[in-house]
Parts: structure tokens; sequence; C-alpha cells
């Protein structure tokens, strides 16, 4: 008769050892979820403008075209200045200085050094678009590149549609699990996805003119400022 080897009672002594509910089935209950989105838009009548402005001169010698941008520059600081109560937050970007060295057919060789500032301010009294366009137009080299309408109430808007596009989201899952013939539970993640609506533009890259052509007003209308969500809800059956 054999003798059990050591290594075979070691295996037997662990199988009497392990518990029996090692040998039971898994009766963890499924994981049942449901995944939706919400959204929400609110619209407001905006109560400011966002401008951004470029001074772009082009010389024979750097020298030359940072005088002329400097003479502009000097000037229109002054002038979005004078407007006192009107506007806020004036921000002048850093001096860029440039060399051209490739020229299409339509530059002037004759020039190829560039003197360049950017700045910004929001304008809250719509009745100064006209004279503000009129009278940038007017300097030497001055570009605007951007009028964006806005809101200054924007934040507070954000974070209502937020909530909104939250209880949106719930009647969604709800009609779902109805639907499916159960029951939402508690949240298991939410997730904030904004979405940036973008506000009408009054004028893009617009080069100055010649003065006196007069502008005309602006028309604000209304901006969208749009929020979405995404929440995954817990499911159970009555």
């Amino acid at each position: 008769m054999k003798t059990p080897s050591l290594l075979s009672l070691f295996a037997l002594s662990l199988l009497i050892a392990l518990p029996a509910s090692s040998f039971a089935a898994d009766t963890t209950p499924p994981v049942r979820k449901v995944t939706v989105t919400g959204s929400a838009i609110t619209r407001v009548a905006p109560d400011e403008m966002e401008w951004s402005v470029q001074v772009s001169i082009n010389d024979a010698t750097l020298a030359k075209a940072k005088a002329r941008h400097d003479a502009s520059m000097d000037a229109a600081i002054k002038f979005i200045k004078s407007l006192e109560g009107k506007v806020k937050n004036l921000q002048t970007g850093g001096i860029r200085f440039e060399k051209q060295t490739f020229f299409p057919d339509n530059n002037d060789r004759a020039k190829p050094f560039t003197c360049a500032t950017q700045f910004t301010f929001t304008l809250t009294d719509f009745e100064e678009y006209g004279t503000i366009c009129d009278s940038l137009a007017k300097l030497d080299g001055v570009e605007i590149q951007s009028v964006n309408y806005a809101s200054s109430k924007e934040t507070a808007l954000k974070r209502e549609a937020l909530k909104q596009a939250l209880l949106n989201a719930r009647e969604k899952a709800n009609d779902l699990a109805v639907t499916a013939a159960c029951y939402i539970d508690r949240p298991l993640l939410i997730q904030e996805g904004s979405e940036e609506s973008p506000h009408p533009v009054l004028m893009g890259m617009a080069r100055s003119m010649p003065g006196g052509m007069g502008t005309p007003a602006a028309v604000p209308g209304q901006i969208e400022i749009k929020e979405t969500i995404t929440v995954t809800y817990d499911l159970f059956y009555k």
C-alpha cells in the first residue's frame, strides 16, 4: 500500500480548510445603470461688448515702424480712456517686432519691418459703439480684430443653466427607466460638459478706413448660454 506524499497531504489540508462559501455561487446582483445627458439654454440680452484691437505698422526700418506704431497706440489708448465709466478692463499686450522675409505678391517689399501691439477692453455703453469705430478708423495701422456681445451676469447664468441641465437629465433618465419597467435611484456619476455658445460677432478683422462714413448703430439682440451635464443613475426594480 502506497503512503500518501507530503504534497498530497498539504493539498488535502487546504481543501478542508476552505470555507463552504468558496464553492457557493456568486450571488452579487448585476449592475443596472443608465447614463443620460441633459442640457439647458438661457437667452439673455447682452449688456457688454468685448473688443480686441491691434495696432500694426509696416515700414522700411524698425525705428520708423515703431515711431508710427507708438503714435497710433498712444492716441488709441488715450481715446479709450477718455470714455471713462463707459469702458472697463482695458488691457494692453506685449509689443511685437518682426522682419518679413517672405513677400506675397500684394505685399510691399520696401517695408519689411513690423511693429504691433494688441489691446482689449469691454464697452458697457452700446451708444458709443459707432463713435469708437469711427475714431479708431482714423488712426494709422489700427485693426479691429473682433467685437463680441457678452453679459456681465454670465457666471451666475451659467450656474443656473447647469442646475436646469441636471434636472432635465434626471427627467430624461426617469422616462427611460419607466419605459424599461424600472426606477432610478441615486446618481453614481455627475460630469459637467460645458458647451461654449458662440456669441454674436459684430466685427472681425476690420482695418482702419477713412473717417466720416459713420458706423451703423449696434443691434444687441440676445445671446445664448448653454450648459450640458452627463449623469449616471443606479436602477432598481420594485
